[in-house]
């Protein structure tokens, strides 16, 4: 009997869709994924990685922010509830950043609260994306490939 874990079978899934050879669409872009929840989290690194991106993960805004000032990322995955400071602080704070600094990273924001958090409120505060989970995960790969210019 061969035990399929969920991170196989996500990696099967993605490479049966054909959307690119897995470990090339994403090569060398460096993805910063904040999000409270474990399970997401590691949905979409896991997604992220299997196209070849390099992935950081954060559990929260204030964690994330660091990232962004310490270490040059392509693109920013941000939840918007989070405990704390939410992801709209994140984008705000990120947003005053110089842009060497990581001030104009493309940036899409995620949720599942749709009543709390709306596309204009995302996009008010320096979101470039907004879309809102469960995620089409092939979509969210496009989504990727899009900002990081491929």
């Amino acid at each position: 009997m061969t035990l399929v874990t969920p991170d196989r079978l996500l990696l099967e899934t993605l490479q049966d869709c054909q959307l690119a050879p897995p470990r090339t669409l994403l090569r060398d872009i460096h993805v910063l994924v904040v999000d409270d929840d474990e399970d997401s989290l590691e949905i979409f690194a896991t997604t992220l990685e299997a196209f070849g991106a390099k992935v950081i993960k954060s559990r929260t805004a204030k964690d994330a922010l660091a990232v962004i000032k310490a270490a040059g990322v392509n693109v920013l995955v941000s939840d918007l509830m989070m405990p704390g400071q939410d992801g709209l602080w994140l984008i705000e704070e990120i947003r005053q950043l110089r842009a060497q600094s990581g001030g104009n990273v493309p940036a899409v924001a995620v949720t599942a609260h749709y009543s709390r958090y709306d596309a204009n409120s995302a996009f008010g505060e320096g979101f470039n994306l907004y879309l809102p989970k469960p995620l089409d995960l092939i979509g969210f790969v496009r989504t990727i490939a899009w900002l990081a210019g491929r």
